[in-house]
């Protein structure tokens, strides 16, 4: 023997209203949002198309809404966090743009080859004085030391043309540099700072975001590493 199951009045006038009802466009600050919009066309289904006499539980509803709600305002928080990281860039652009034609001195991490003349200078401040053979490094892209150029005494200045340890040319492109030495043990460490000084003739924006000044020589500098403006 078999038993049809037919839905009450009640679920049945239900039904179709929801079916009547046209498709939502609008949901208020929302409005045409399409994330919004397929949200409440499933959720539309899902009441349409459940079983009358076991309905879903009303408290899944609930989560679903709290869950989407959720994702949503975290994306709304992103594209609020990436409007103010652009004004505060614009702003720091601004900022920066104010010492062109200034000569600054900032921290020296990296330098340009070929190098302006013959000699690009740098100046030293030795803060480590328990390591020996204290030298300017300079590497290539991949990290290698290309040159060494030994210093003395804990300031001074010293140059750098653009040349291998060998004599040789290096190939045109960005290098890395640093003041470093060795310890007791026969470990390359970093020994102090190095600074380079000239004169600001524009405003550059870096691949990682960051602002580098440009010297009227080609050279470039983080901008938030200068130490001093003149």
């Amino acid at each position: 023997m078999s038993t049809t199951i037919t839905p009450t009045t009640a679920a049945s006038s239900l039904l179709n209203t929801l079916s009547g009802t046209p498709a939502t466009t609008t949901v208020g600050p929302q409005a045409n949002d399409p994330q919004m919009n397929e949200f409440l066309q499933l959720l539309t289904a899902q009441l349409q198309n459940q079983d009358p006499t076991s309905p879903t539980d009303p408290t899944q509803f609930v989560s679903q809404l709290a869950q989407f709600s959720t994702v949503e305002q975290l994306v709304q928080s992103n594209t609020k966090l990436d409007t103010i990281s652009q004004t505060l860039s614009g702003l720091a652009l601004g900022q920066y743009s104010g010492l062109i034609n200034h000569t600054v001195s900032a921290a020296a991490t990296s330098i340009t080859v070929p190098t302006s003349g013959t000699q690009s200078q740098m100046a030293f401040n030795v803060t480590a004085a328990n390591l020996s053979g204290v030298h300017v490094q300079i590497t290539d892209a991949s990290g290698n030391p290309v040159r060494s150029i030994p210093v003395s005494g804990s300031t001074g200045a010293v140059a750098f043309d653009g040349l291998s340890d060998s004599g040789q040319p290096l190939p045109a492109g960005q290098y890395g540099v640093s003041l470093v030495g060795m310890t007791s043990q026969g470990t390359s460490q970093s020994a102090g700072t190095l600074t380079t000084t000239g004169t600001v003739s524009g405003v550059l924006q870096g691949s990682n975001g960051g602002w580098l000044l440009q010297f009227n020589d080609g050279r470039t500098v983080d901008a938030s590493t200068v130490t001093t403006v003149s």
